[in-house]
């Protein structure tokens, strides 16, 4: 099976396309830190590279990726670009709208970014374009199944942003990006505490211990993530 590209397509092979109900992909990330060793577009290279893998398996049509997101949290990190809840919601709304007008009928939109605020805003708008049309769309943070692996695989149960999980998986996809200069992060917040700003906590930037991080394991991750996500989208399209 092949991929397509939504923005390579010209209006006839668009049109040809279309015939054959295809399920038109969406990735979403974000322009935010991710410690001193992983480029800040980390989770827009993991959302394309994961829509280009499993829109393969299925015959899809991966849009041009959304590189901006909701990353308040993150704003005091040199390099952070955080876009409002409205902004997102509304581009994202309008989008669907438009593959709606144009007989899209399946949408899978993968995020790479899973900041609650973030995800509301996607869910909202999937929502809202729902309810106006005859439409199936599914909608996840890919880090929803990619964490179902902590705690093995010698995967630390506390990983998280940046951490062993996130490097591997980046330096599977662009390995040329990775620094070797790889930290060890916590985030100390408070339980329960909604802290406006993450600077103060969030040690190096990260969480977890990235120099365990290797590119057989992103491998492997991704891998798992893609299979999982296949049998997703088969079960519901």
């Amino acid at each position: 099976m092949m991929t397509l590209m939504y923005d390579e397509l010209s209006m006839k092979g668009f049109s040809d396309a279309v015939k054959e109900d295809p399920i038109v992909f969406l990735p979403v990330g974000a322009t935010e830190e991710h410690g001193i060793h992983l480029p800040l577009g980390s989770d827009t290279i993991q959302a394309r590279e994961i829509c280009n893998l499993v829109a393969q398996r299925v015959n899809g049509i991966v849009l041009p990726p959304i590189s901006y997101g909701v990353s308040t949290s993150l704003r005091d990190f040199p390099g952070t670009i955080s876009i409002s809840y409205d902004a997102l919601h509304h581009f994202v709304r309008d989008i669907l709208k438009e593959l709606v007008r144009n007989e899209i009928r399946k949408i899978v939109i993968i995020s790479g970014h899973g900041s609650q605020v973030h995800m509301a805003a996607l869910r909202s708008a999937c929502e809202e374009i729902s309810e106006m049309s005859e439409i199936r769309v599914i909608l996840l943070c890919d880090y929803e199944i990619a964490y179902r692996l902590r705690g093995k695989q010698g995967i630390p149960s506390d990983d998280g942003h940046g951490g062993v999980i996130e490097t591997s998986r980046v330096l599977a996809f662009a390995p040329s990006l990775v620094s070797d200069d790889r930290p060890k992060g916590v985030d100390s917040t408070p339980d329960f505490f909604v802290a406006r700003h993450k600077k103060g906590y969030l040690t190096e930037g990260i969480i977890g211990d990235s120099s365990r991080a290797s590119s057989s394991l992103g491998i492997q991750i991704n891998q798992y993530v893609v299979d999982e996500l296949v049998k997703a989208i088969k079960s519901v399209m």
